[in-house]
């Protein structure tokens, strides 16, 4: 087994290095990371707005008349359904920080450029009317490829300087933004060409044509059952040898994560059927006490522990791991690079995905909602608030008591052995005693 790890170490420790190092993929997970307080409020608003208590639902409505759900779903609207706007300037906003550009003007002409190519409107009988397709999740995916490029293209001009130059002594505001004349001009022109150039085409934009032929298998991948277990098995095998890869893996697979929540709550508050299980809220039920759900080892710990080391890691660990923080059993058990522990902490999430998965697609446990909630908030809670009843709580509880199961056998070697240990220093100890 320690060859296993110290192969892990050689393989997975540069791989993750790289990418923690890459200034592109470090600019898209903040740009999510960032939009994350806006989806929690639009997310308060929801539950505000759907809690599904029929007593609840009628109650509100003897309040504030038929019409109170109409007035909520405006800033949940506000939020999730124009979400793509946001991406399109905060992935370039992120982007330009990193390289050191004009971030807020290489934001700002994405955003343009991102306009450029939705088309917002069509004609019918009727008249013109304004159509919001391209600016919610499915339009995510093109809002990151244009930020990405809007911000290459402004690099490209700064690097040569090719810039409207302005003389001394007039504010650096100004400057900056006589600067930005030049590449913007070029990125809103080539935004526009290519509008042009796909209106052409079968597809008739390039939104279409993107999400048809790259987003959708994407998305299809990652949201899968398998997708699921390669994300979650990621992020504990690179734990496993001290990587905190979590943000890391998520960011890869977040936008797809988000298409899904995005149109979960659209079917709810259209009344419809919610479509997908595999939303980031799916995997913030599995993830209870951190990586490797070790709030499971937690609680085989202070169940059956023996060893007085052992027991103590899980006393200081308990109340940071019921709030998904596990960094004092991860170092304290130690997990990270213990090769008795490797099996069951890759393990127990994998399973959790399954059951979480099975119960779901069987509708014995409900669906997400699409509610997001921050990652501190305890398990049992954080499975009522994913989908709007007990049955999320349950499934909880059911994996927590399968994942104490699954650790318990590896916990009962390391306990025996550091019991072992424990008993060896104190009869030493007896016996120096005895001696003087």
């Amino acid at each position: 087994m320690s060859k296993v790890i110290t192969i892990l170490e050689d393989k997975l420790v540069p791989v993750a290095a790289w990418i923690a190092q890459n200034k592109y993929i470090n600019g898209i997970r903040r740009a999510f990371i960032m939009m994350m307080p806006l989806l929690m409020i639009g997310s308060i608003f929801l539950m505000i707005s759907a809690f599904p208590l029929p007593a609840y639902q009628r109650g509100m409505t003897s309040l504030f008349g038929e019409g109170w759900k109409d007035i909520l779903d405006i800033p949940v609207s506000a939020t999730f359904s124009l979400i793509a706007l946001y991406v399109a300037f905060l992935v370039a906003q992120q982007l330009a920080k990193q390289f050191e550009l004009d971030s807020i003007a290489v934001g700002l002409l994405s955003l343009a450029s991102f306009l450029i190519l939705t088309p917002l409107g069509h004609s019918t009988e009727h008249g013109a009317v304004i159509t919001f397709d391209w600016l919610g999740s499915k339009g995510m995916f093109v809002a990151m490829v244009i930020g990405v490029l809007t911000v290459k293209i402004f690099q490209f001009f700064v690097n040569r300087n090719i810039l409207v130059k302005m003389p001394d002594g007039v504010p650096p505001e100004v400057i900056k933004s006589f600067e930005a004349l030049i590449p913007g001009t070029v990125i809103l022109g080539a935004a526009l060409l290519l509008r042009l150039l796909m209106m052409q085409t079968d597809y008739g934009t390039i939104h279409d044509f993107v999400y048809k032929m790259l987003a959708l298998p994407l998305k299809s991948l990652g949201t899968s059952y398998i997708g699921s277990i390669f994300t979650v098995f990621a992020i504990s095998i690179l734990w496993s040898v001290g990587i905190n890869s979590g943000s890391m893996v998520n960011g890869f697979v977040r936008p797809f994560w988000l298409e899904n929540q995005v149109e979960n709550i659209a079917a709810l508050q259209a009344g419809q059927p919610l479509p997908h299980v595999i939303t980031e809220q799916f995997f913030d039920m599995v993830w209870m006490g951190g990586a490797g759900v070790t709030l499971s080892l937690l609680i085989a710990i202070l169940i059956f522990a023996k060893s007085k080391h052992i027991r103590s890691v899980g006393a200081i660990g308990t109340i940071p791991g019921i709030f998904n923080i596990n960094e004092p059993i991860l170092f304290g058990l130690p997990i990270i690079l213990n090769p008795i522990m490797l099996i069951p902490f890759n393990l127990v999430a994998m399973v959790m995905v399954t059951t979480q998965y099975i119960t779901m697609n069987l509708g014995i446990v409900s669906k997400p909602l699409g509610v997001a909630f921050p990652w501190p908030t305890p398990a049992i809670i954080s499975g009522f608030l994913t989908v709007g009843d007990i049955s999320g709580s349950l499934i909880q509880i059911v994996n927590l008591i399968i994942g104490a199961m699954i650790y318990l056998p590896f916990l009962r070697i390391i306990d025996k052995a550091s019991k072992k240990e424990e008993d060896e220093m104190e009869r030493l100890e007896q016996m120096e005693n005895e001696g003087k």
